[in-house]
C-alpha cells in the first residue's frame, strides 16, 4: 500500500511538472506567434520609412549641391554660401527624420514636445555660445563689414582676416590676433575706416603767431596739389584754415583727401613734407618751452662786499 501511495504521488508530481512546462511552452509559442503577427504587421511601415530615409537623404545631399551651385554663379561670399547651405541641409535632414518616425508610427505630439523641452534647456546653459551664434548669421548676412576692413570696437583696432559663427578675427598692425565674440559686435558700435572708397586725412600743424599764416596756407597747399595720391573730387574739399588760436602756436587745420587704401602711406608722407616745406620756408613750428629768469638778491651782495 505504501508502495502505490508513493508512485502514485510521484505520477502527480510528474503530471504537474508536464503540466507547467507545456504551459510554458504554449505561452512562448504565443508571444512568437504574437512577435510574428506584430513584425509581419509593422514590416510595411519599416520599410517604407527606410526607404524614405535613403530617398530623402539623397534628395538633401542633391538640393544642397545645387543649391550651392546656383549660389556659386552669383559670385555671394563663400562664408555666406556655406552657412546658408549648412542651415539647408541640418533643417531637410530634420524633416526626413522626422517623416520617417511619423511612418513608423510614432506619436510625433511627444516627440516635438520632449525635443522642445531639451531645446529650451539647451539653450539656457548655452545661451551665449546661442547669442554670438546669432550675431554671426547677422554679420553674414547683413554684411556690415567684410574680410579686409579695417575695424576699431571697443579700443580694438585690426584689419578683419575671419568671420566664423562664433567670433571674428582681427589682426592689429604690429601682427596680434584679436578674438572678437560676435555678439560684442553686434551690440557695440563699430568705426569701419576702409568701407567707403575714400578717406580724409586731418592734421593740425601749429604755427608760431609772428610768422604769416597766408605764406604757411600756400606751403601746405602746393603740397597737396602736386601729390598724386590727393583725390580731388566734387564734394571733397582739401583746405588748409585756422582752426584754434592756442596761448603759444597758431593751429592750421589740414584736410587732405585720398583713397582709403593710401591712407596711411600718404598721412606719413604728409607729415613729413609739412615739416620739411615749412623749415624751407623759415616758418617755425613752436613747442613747448620753459623761461626761467634768475634774480639776484642785492642785500647778500652788499654784505659779501663789506666782508
Amino acid at each position: 500500500m505504501f508502495r502505490l501511495s508513493f508512485l502514485d504521488q510521484a505520477s502527480a508530481v510528474v503530471s504537474s511538472e508536464t503540466q507547467s512546462f507545456e504551459q510554458q511552452i504554449s505561452t512562448a509559442q504565443k508571444w512568437l506567434e504574437n512577435a510574428y503577427n506584430w513584425f509581419i504587421a509593422f514590416l510595411p511601415k519599416l520599410l517604407a520609412g527606410v526607404v524614405i530615409f535613403i530617398i530623402g537623404w539623397w534628395v538633401t545631399k542633391l538640393l544642397c549641391k545645387l543649391v550651392k551651385r546656383a549660389i556659386t554663379k552669383t559670385k555671394a561670399d563663400p562664408t555666406v554660401v556655406n552657412f546658408l547651405i549648412s542651415v539647408l541641409s541640418a533643417t531637410l535632414k530634420v524633416l526626413v527624420v522626422i517623416c520617417v518616425l511619423s511612418t513608423l508610427g510614432f506619436d510625433m505630439t511627444t516627440i516635438v514636445t520632449t525635443v522642445g523641452a531639451a531645446t529650451v534647456t539647451v539653450g539656457l546653459a548655452l545661451k551665449d555660445s546661442l547669442a554670438n551664434l546669432a550675431s554671426g548669421t547677422l554679420i553674414i548676412l547683413h554684411k556690415k563689414f567684410k574680410i579686409g576692413d579695417y575695424l576699431e570696437t571697443e579700443g580694438l583696432k585690426g584689419n578683419v582676416v575671419k568671420i566664423d559663427m562664433m567670433y571674428t578675427t582681427l589682426c592689429t598692425y604690429d601682427n596680434k590676433e584679436i578674438l572678437i565674440p560676435n555678439s560684442r559686435l553686434t551690440s557695440n558700435n563699430i568705426v569701419n575706416y576702409f568701407v567707403q572708397e575714400d578717406r580724409r586725412i586731418d592734421l593740425i600743424v601749429p604755427i608760431a603767431y609772428s610768422e604769416d599764416v597766408q605764406k604757411a596756407r600756400e606751403v601746405i597747399m602746393e603740397l597737396i596739389n602736386t601729390n598724386d595720391m590727393v583725390v580731388h573730387k566734387e564734394g571733397k574739399r582739401n583746405r588748409v584754415a585756422v582752426s584754434t588760436l592756442n596761448e603759444s602756436s597758431v593751429d592750421l587745420s589740414v584736410w587732405i583727401w585720398c583713397e582709403s587704401k593710401n591712407y596711411w602711406i600718404l598721412l606719413e608722407e604728409m607729415q613729413e613734407s609739412i615739416k620739411s616745406s615749412l623749415q624751407a620756408h623759415h616758418i617755425s613750428i613752436p613747442f613747448n618751452q620753459l623761461d626761467i629768469h634768475v634774480v639776484e638778491d642785492k642785500t647778500k651782495q652788499t654784505k659779501e662786499r663789506k666782508l
